[in-house]
């Protein structure tokens, strides 16, 4: 039976997946000091981040988040100095501040406008490749008499679904698609890892591809 820390769990993994929040931090990124710190750094990678997606030196293309200290500040008045400060942990945001940010954060996955909100800038951001995008989904899952743990990659929109239903939304979409590409009756249950991630349009990954 799931627990609540395994629904929030889920509920965060399809979350930073879809709005490209779970790559790799840049490392210009600045650094906490402190859990105060680390909740700022949360709260503002959560609304106020930039995805994109860079090649690096070995031709390996991957997506990296930035949060844009510019639009912060913009946003919650005050001068951008102050917000590398919370995010060094030099100095604290005032309570009222606080609260405002860990509203603004849970609106943006509990509520039907802060998911769009979140799609529309995900979209934004991540700057995706002619080939569209692939989505990778880790967990227990495959036509329901033959359930297993396994990875399933497949090119999949899944964001305006988990824009208008959230999870519930966004997992019923990727089964219905997979029991129609890959296996019929396909069933998706305790998801441990999920991504999205730009392809080339020389990538041909139109077929779903599983693996242990």
């Amino acid at each position: 039976m799931a627990t609540d820390d395994d629904v929030l769990k889920q509920r965060n993994t399809l979350f930073q997946a879809i709005s490209w929040l779970g790559s790799e931090s840049e490392p210009s990124t600045p650094g906490t000091g402190g859990a105060e710190a680390s909740d700022v750094a949360k709260h503002l990678r959560t609304l106020y981040s930039t995805t994109r997606t860079i090649t690096t030196p070995g031709g390996v293309k991957k997506s990296v988040t930035k949060i844009s200290t510019a639009e912060a500040a913009k946003a919650l008045g005050v001068s951008q100095r102050t917000v590398q400060r919370w995010l060094k942990g030099v100095h604290n945001p005032k309570q009222t501040v606080m609260n405002t940010l860990k509203k603004k954060a849970r609106q943006a996955v509990t509520t039907k406008r802060g998911r769009q909100q979140m799609v529309r800038r995900a979209r934004a951001n991540q700057r995706i490749p002619m080939g569209g995008v692939k989505v990778s989904v880790t967990g227990t899952q495959g036509p329901r008499d033959y359930s297993r743990d396994r990875t399933i990659q497949q090119k999949l929109t899944p964001e305006d679904a988990w824009a208008m239903g959230g999870d519930v939304a966004a997992r019923e979409y990727l089964e219905a698609v997979l029991s129609e590409k890959y296996v019929d009756d396909w069933k998706i249950g305790k998801i441990s890892g999920m991504s999205m991630n730009g392809i080339d349009a020389g990538d041909d990954r139109s077929d779903p591809r599983a693996s242990r």
